[in-house]
Order: C-alpha cells, then structure tokens, then sequence
C-alpha cells in the first residue's frame, strides 16, 4: 500500500468553514491558525454548529497579515493575524477553562449579527497553554481550540464509502479532519498506530466520537440525518457513532499536499 495526503485542512474558527491548504505548518498546538479562534456567548460557554448550523456558512480566508471572514450578504470583516494583549475572557470548552482574549468589539458585534446571536470572538493566546488530556498525551502537548486534540486524520475512502451506502456525493469537509489520507481502504486508520510524514510521526491516540456536525451540509448549513443513520448502521460502538482518529504529533514542521505517509500498524 503507498498512502499520501489527499488534502489538508484548518478550521481558524472553531465549527465555521475551513480551508483547504496546499501546504500547513505543524506546530505544537496543531496546524497554523487551526481552532486559534472560537466564539462563546455571554457566560464563555463555546458556540457549535451543533446549536448554530449557520456557522458553517461563516467563511474565512488567510491573508498576509488577517484574517477575512464573510457570510452571505454581509459586509466582511478584517482582523489581524496577530493581535496585541487585549482583555481577557473566562471561557469554558468541554470540561476546559481557559483565559481567552477579546478580539475586538466591532468583531464580537458582527458575528453576534450573523447568527442573530448575541457573542463573543475570542482567541487562545500562546501565554495560555491548553493541556492536552494527559491519559493520553505523554508528552504534555497542547491544543487550541479544536475539541481535544491537535490532529484528527481519516482516509478518502471511509466518505467514498459512505457515498456509496447513500448513493450521493459526500463533501470530506463534513468529518472536519486535518489531514486527509488517500492509497487506503475505508476506515484504515482504525488499525493503525502512528503515521509518519515529512519524518514527524503522528501517534493514533483515540477514535472520533461523531455528533450531528458530519450531517450538516458544510457550505449551505443544511442538515441530512440520514448520512448519521447510515453511519450508524456500520460505525456505532458503545453507543457511539466513530470516524477517524485524533493524533498527537512528537515534532513540528511543514507538510505538503501528496505527500507520502507512512503507515505503523496496531
């Protein structure tokens, strides 16, 4: 079997659109920029697309120096990459409390707008590391914002699969993985340990329980409950739906679009 990256993938605002990148930098919280923004409401509790489908037509784009986010008919928004220290908000992810920092007002008003939803963008700033959960880091790695690792890998063929049980086209950007992994059958990643790209190695820590977000269409916020009952007919365990792994990387660097992987079995 020869495996390589079919797409790549970061998500800058949690449970918004993502972007599909040639090539993403590595670093130790996971992909650049990936998760590095999140929306809370006014008690800091974290907004989804499980309460808000919408999101997922909120898209945003990677300029030089910011961020350009758009949604349907508004006016887009601007902000910098890099932020100066700004006011700290408490916010809770899971069963996380973290000390985020305002973007801006103009900025917690726009999306509040949008999704008809009075919010808050905040972001994670380097001084305020978010500890991996340690039964399963070694290493006391770090995430952003994503849920609870800095990686989650699938292959091609497990949405090529589902396709075929729902007789339809199925968008891979409905799984929200990082990398993509093609050369494969469905659902390999289930029997591996590790993967190797560019010489960092990816440890395979932990399946990935689904909730209704693969069933929101990623570029209209349409739902189809039916692409979870068809998952559930062959990927329930335990009570749960499972697609992909999450991983914990043991090194930084650049990787690249088509890029071999390296496969280490259970």
């Amino acid at each position: 079997m020869t495996a390589n990256i079919h797409s790549l993938h970061i998500y800058p605002i949690k449970s918004c659109q993502g972007i599909d990148c040639e090539q993403v930098e590595l670093t130790r919280t996971g992909f650049q920029y990936d998760r590095h923004w999140m929306l809370v409401d006014q008690q800091g509790q974290f907004l989804t697309q499980r309460q808000h489908p919408q999101m997922a037509r909120i898209k945003p784009r990677i300029t030089d120096n910011s961020l350009l986010i758009s949604a349907d008919d508004c006016v887009p928004l601007e902000i910098p990459l890099e932020s100066p220290a700004r006011q700290r908000l408490p916010v809770k992810i899971w069963n996380d409390q973290c000390s985020a920092a305002l973007v801006s007002t103009a900025a917690s008003e726009w999306f509040s707008a949008v999704l008809n939803h009075p919010c808050e963008l905040v972001y994670l700033p380097d001084s305020e590391p978010r500890r991996v959960d340690p039964a399963y880091a070694h290493a006391q790695q770090t995430v952003g914002f994503a849920d609870g690792f800095p990686l989650l890998i699938i292959t091609q063929a497990s949405a090529e699969l589902l396709a075929q049980k729902l007789d339809e086209d199925i968008d891979i950007n409905r799984f929200r993985a990082n990398i993509v992994i093609d050369g494969c059958t469905a659902h390999a990643e289930d029997s591996w340990s590790a993967i190797t790209l560019n010489n960092i190695q990816i440890d395979l820590v932990k399946p990935c329980s689904r909730c209704v977000i693969p069933s929101i269409n990623q570029h209209t916020a349409e739902s189809h409950p039916s692409l979870l009952k068809a998952l559930a007919g062959y990927r329930r365990r335990d009570g749960k739906i499972y697609v992909g792994q999450n991983g914990l990387h043991q090194s930084t660097g650049t990787l690249h679009k088509g890029a071999v992987v390296t496969v280490h079995p259970k």
